[in-house]
């Protein structure tokens, strides 16, 4: 059986750019405390802040019974970004005071949630940008693929690295959404678009280390060459993706495709995004014969599945697939028209 258009779609988490080298959430938080806390005199000031600010994240946790939750770069930087707001969060004026113990350590002003959170910024475009990005070359089966497939597939990515862009090959077309001035333009994104010729539509739904925020021109979105000193990323369910483009528009692109789909294909994805988590049980609920091919490196399937069911609140794990493996072993062994279409229903009419 032939794989149509919109029929796959893709989810990619940081694990799939691990085997190029570039640290997954959780790593990165180690990386934070066992070196740069340690052996760096621009951290050293900051490290009983950044203990207090997980600790509150654990015990906040706690509260609701998830011990056993892991503590990622994105969540820390999250809440960074909620502290740095102060009495313009939206929340401030239902909070008598702020703890006493956070003013002690970030200063009346939270200077140093300010400080902390540009420290990490500035060394997590350090993880992510690649000296050589051969090692990311396993990317360009993904353009190998949809080349198989003769038809555009979409990719929507949790990633900032530049992996996919560095791994596209001569001759294939590749769509980021921005026009020959470098702005980003939602149209590029539509498939009836004449002027576009794309064979892969990249969605960045927490965008990436080379965009930016023109200030002079209305706050636009900007791609620039190289990575910028202050990008435009999202961590987790900032505001920003519920009231700025594109991270609105991916959003609303991810809730279309996934609805359109009849696979899934989910690759490096911890499962620990609410919002995204939602929408993938939308599409699925909506479609008891849609499938979700998950790609994780555990060994346990059984495990892995029934720890999917229950991030995704599922039923049942009928509809998921587990591929026990890394991403670069499935990209290089795995993405094919031929293993790929054994997923999709018997019944053609399943999905009108």
């Amino acid at each position: 059986m032939s794989i149509k258009e919109n029929d796959v779609v893709f989810l990619l988490g940081a694990g799939c750019s691990f085997d190029a080298g570039i640290p997954t959430v959780n790593k990165m938080v180690e990386d934070i405390e066992n070196s740069l806390l340690k052996n760096k005199d621009e951290w050293k000031g900051l490290q009983d802040l950044y203990f207090y600010i997980k600790s509150a994240i654990l015990y906040a946790d706690g509260i609701f019974g998830k011990f056993h939750n892991t503590v990622g770069i994105e969540k820390i930087m999250n809440v960074l970004s909620e502290l740095e707001k102060k009495e313009k969060n939206l929340v401030y004026p239902f909070i008598a005071n702020w703890n006493n113990r956070l003013i002690d350590l970030a200063g009346a002003n939270f200077e140093g949630i300010r400080k902390l959170k540009k420290l990490i910024t500035t060394q997590l475009i350090n993880w992510i940008k690649l000296e050589d990005y051969r090692a990311a070359d396993y990317y360009r089966h993904f353009y190998e693929f949809q080349k198989e497939v003769g038809k555009s597939i979409r990719v929507f990515t949790l990633n900032y690295d530049l992996c996919f862009e560095y791994a596209k090959p001569h001759g294939s077309e590749l769509e980021l959404g921005f026009d020959e001035n470098r702005t980003w333009n939602s149209l590029r994104f539509d498939s009836n678009n004449q002027d576009i010729e794309a064979g892969i539509y990249l969605y960045k739904l927490h965008g990436s280390i080379t965009w930016k925020r023109d200030k002079d021109q209305g706050h636009i979105l900007k791609s620039s060459v190289h990575p910028e000193e202050e990008p435009d990323l999202i961590f987790g369910t900032d505001t920003k993706l519920q009231s700025i483009d594109p991270y609105l528009f991916y959003v609303y692109e991810f809730r279309k495709y996934t609805l359109e789909s009849k696979i899934i294909i989910v690759i490096g994805y911890s499962f620990s995004d609410e919002y995204i988590n939602n929408l993938i049980k939308q599409s699925l609920e909506h479609k008891p014969e849609r499938v979700l091919i998950v790609v994780d490196i555990r060994q346990d399937e059984e495990k892995v599945k029934s720890e999917i069911q229950a991030a995704l609140k599922l039923k049942s794990s009928s509809q998921i697939v587990i591929y026990s493996k890394s991403a670069k072993e499935f990209l290089e062994n795995d993405l094919t028209v031929t293993e790929i279409s054994k997923y999709l229903p018997k019944v053609e009419d399943a999905f009108l």
